[in-house]
């Protein structure tokens, strides 16, 4: 499902009687992401079109067009701000902690109480539309898990030139991502069989931990 490129549809709003509602532009704007984010877990990329995310949020396709120029820079939006969400960033605040430590940190995902399940959900979602959006897959590729990749490549560079790793510095990031797929499993089983990929928080903190022991105990100095 695809909108018109010119915002003049503002019928998708049900007329309210009294004062409207007063609203910065940041709440505004969360309040779209919000509606989007559940409008894709529950009916897929085809449906989320900007007149239902404007029937959910009671306005105008207009109002919405302001914040976002296009449906697919909404759509970017509301991935990105679902990778900053779930997925860490560097700490500056443990940069003087041992390795093990700032990996146990990134690989460690955030606990996320409002999507619910739907990270698995907005998974399937973005890889059933993917030819239809490549675009769109690359961006939320580029602000999910190649975001984190970078962030764990780097602290696998600077133990390198430390002396840490003994590892290339020209397969960091290669080595960042094994580490990703040690630590968080294989997405596809999890699609495929979420009752039995899809493990407690303490079994994935388990997981975590072995997977980084495995891979130190691997690229350390010999």
């Amino acid at each position: 499902m695809t909108d018109s490129a010119q915002p003049d549809d503002d019928q998708s709003l049900p007329r309210r009687r009294g004062r409207p509602v007063q609203m910065d532009h940041e709440t505004r704007e969360g309040l779209v992401l919000d509606a989007a984010t559940q409008m894709i877990a529950e009916r897929g990329l085809e449906d989320a079109s900007v007149a239902a995310i404007a029937r959910q949020v009671q306005m105008s396709k207009r109002t919405i067009y302001t914040m976002f120029d296009s449906r697919e820079a909404l759509l970017g939006a509301c991935f990105a701000r679902i990778g900053q969400r779930l997925f860490r960033s560097r700490d500056s605040g443990n940069a003087d902690a041992p390795l093990e430590e700032r990996l146990r940190h990134l690989l460690t995902l955030n606990e996320e109480p409002s999507l619910n399940e739907a990270p698995l959900e907005l998974l399937r979602a973005v890889i059933t539309s993917a030819p239809t959006y490549p675009k769109l897959a690359c961006s939320i590729l580029e602000t999910g898990a190649l975001s984190l990749r970078n962030h764990i490549a780097r602290e696998l560079s600077e133990a390198t030139e430390a002396g840490e790793l003994a590892l290339d510095p020209a397969d960091c990031d290669a080595a960042a991502e094994m580490l990703m797929d040690m630590a968080f499993g294989n997405g596809i089983h999890k699609l495929l069989d979420p009752q039995r990929y899809c493990a407690s928080p303490e079994a994935r903190m388990a997981r975590r931990d072995r997977a980084i022991s495995l891979f130190l105990d691997g690229a350390r100095p010999r």
